[in-house]
């Protein structure tokens, strides 16, 4: 079972099947989906995707958590930690509602979720990919370490790729401090594959 996590001001908690139509509107807004399919996906369509992966409790390895505001409960999106399509290796990712960009919440949860990664699960290393004109998800991935490696083809699309292994963070200012993540409640090893 994932473990909740918090930061000083947000609330991460494992995404269940109460959160499905707070995705789906997401995934259906524009602007969300303007990086990640070019524009929104068919409403029912997606709902079946969605609901298949709630039910296959996707992914086995690593998780799904929801982002909250500790002072505001209410969903403002995910961060997660999964596997990289069939490549071996584990992918940060994430996606918010507008109202949550040009707030450092992205930032600041996939700071926490990426150390939940590194010491909790022991990940090594941890990759993420963004396409190449999404500039503010590269900006978050460069803000928690990861460093941009080359652009390749993930997804059945051009994006670029950024890395970071689990010595490089460990040995990092971030990676030094008790890291940004304090885990609310205890944290296992990383589900099985």
């Amino acid at each position: 079972m994932l473990p909740d996590l918090e930061t000083p001001r947000l609330a991460l908690r494992p995404r269940r099947p109460a959160d499905l139509d707070d995705c789906l509107a997401m995934d259906l807004d524009p602007s969300v989906a303007r990086f990640i399919w070019g524009a929104p996906p068919d409403p029912e369509k997606h709902r079946e995707v969605l609901r298949g992966r709630f039910a296959d409790a996707w992914p086995k390895l690593g998780g799904i958590w929801v982002v909250e505001e500790r002072a505001a409960p209410g969903f403002l999106g995910w961060c997660g930690l999964f596997p990289l399509e069939k490549t071996g290796l584990i992918e940060i990712g994430y996606r918010y509602l507008p109202k949550a960009w040009g707030r450092g919440i992205a930032t600041e949860a996939a700071g926490c979720v990426l150390d939940q990664g590194f010491r909790g699960f022991a990940f090594d290393p941890i990759v993420a990919v963004s396409h190449p004109d999404n500039l503010a998800s590269h900006r978050v991935l460069q803000k928690i370490g990861l460093v941009r490696q080359a652009d390749a083809v993930h997804y059945r699309q051009k994006v670029s790729v950024f890395h970071l292994s689990r010595a490089d963070y460990l040995a990092s200012d971030q990676g030094q401090g008790a890291g940004p993540a304090k885990a609310a409640t205890p944290s296992g090893p990383p589900r099985p594959p």
